[in-house]
């Protein structure tokens, strides 16, 4: 069971030579007043045994001066911008715990959300958990939560993990080693490299869900979640990549992985023509979506797309 212990500011000075169970990562740009949020959110868990390391992405809205002036206890690491992936991954080279978990610098844990994605790894050590959101606004307000499934699966997602990206860099507790192992995040990737990592810790590893949401979804002008055509594009190229490390995987959940792509390429065609581009552009991934795997909805859009 979790030891309950009243200043978490106390167990960030905790001596070397017991490291912590569990190392919190928080990657940070620009982002200075969400930051605080986020760290004070951290600050309240029902869980203690945990540090909490800040990595600063070259910020330049005083996120240093901040974080020495409100929360001196955290352990906070400057780097010269090389993007969240990056981030993250010096995080994982700084980190003590034998668990590593993120909460993003705009997004906001839940007071039981360690304790919650512990559980399961207490009777389960190399495993990894996982957990959903809520989504607020800019505000912190509350908005509509669209869920890609009622009961999300555990144990071996990967076959449904293929299909919906349902494990995010938010609020996913990994052993450090495994994430260590596996090399961390791609920072060749400007968007996608969690839902890379995501397929990685599956083909080694059980993920165990966690049934309530543990985090706060923070949706605003600068998410780097927001949907594009650039984006969905970079999905599908992580999808692939996977798909052809992993032969293995591509034998055995081949007509899932076909679906997939086909699903990202009627994504593309749908997002090309909202960005307004060239005609053959929206052709090229209707056409290639139907070959794929064919879809009656697809078939539709196309000849709807060819009568247009």
């Amino acid at each position: 069971m979790p030891v309950l212990k009243d200043n978490v500011m106390a167990e960030n000075h905790e001596s070397e030579k017991k490291p912590p169970l569990i190392t919190v990562g928080v990657s940070a740009f620009n982002r200075k007043v969400y930051l605080e949020e986020s760290l004070r959110s951290l600050e309240c868990q029902t869980f203690r045994d945990f540090e909490i390391i800040v990595v600063d992405d070259g910020s330049t809205d005083g996120t240093g001066e901040m974080m020495r002036e409100k929360f001196p206890g955290i352990r906070y690491l400057y780097q010269e911008n090389r993007g969240d992936a990056a981030a993250k991954n010096k995080v994982a080279e700084n980190a003590r715990g034998r668990y590593l978990v993120f909460n993003d610098s705009d997004d906001l844990f839940l007071p039981d959300a360690l304790e919650r994605l512990y559980a399961p790894l207490s009777g389960d050590p190399s495993s990894c958990s996982y957990g959903q959101y809520i989504t607020i606004n800019a505000e912190g307000e509350k908005m509509p939560t669209r869920s890609k499934m009622r009961k999300f699966p555990s144990g071996n997602i990967l076959p449904e993990l293929l299909m919906h990206i349902i494990v995010h860099n938010c609020g996913t507790m990994m052993p450090l080693a495994l994430f260590r192992r596996i090399g961390g995040y791609d920072t060749s990737l400007r968007c996608g490299y969690d839902y890379r990592l995501a397929l990685e810790l599956a083909v080694r590893a059980n993920l165990h869900a966690v049934e309530d949401p543990v985090f706060l979804r923070r949706r605003h002008g600068s998410n780097l979640s927001s949907v594009n055509y650039e984006k969905t594009g970079l999905i599908l190229k992580v999808l692939t990549d996977f798909a052809g490390r992993h032969p293995e995987i591509r034998a055995a959940c081949g007509p899932v992985i076909r679906k997939r792509i086909a699903a990202l390429h009627g994504k593309l065609a749908r997002e090309a023509e909202k960005e307004s581009l060239p005609p053959e552009v929206i052709r090229r991934h209707l056409e290639t979506s139907l070959k794929t795997a064919f879809s009656l909805k697809v078939f539709f859009r196309y000849l709807a797309f060819l009568c247009g």
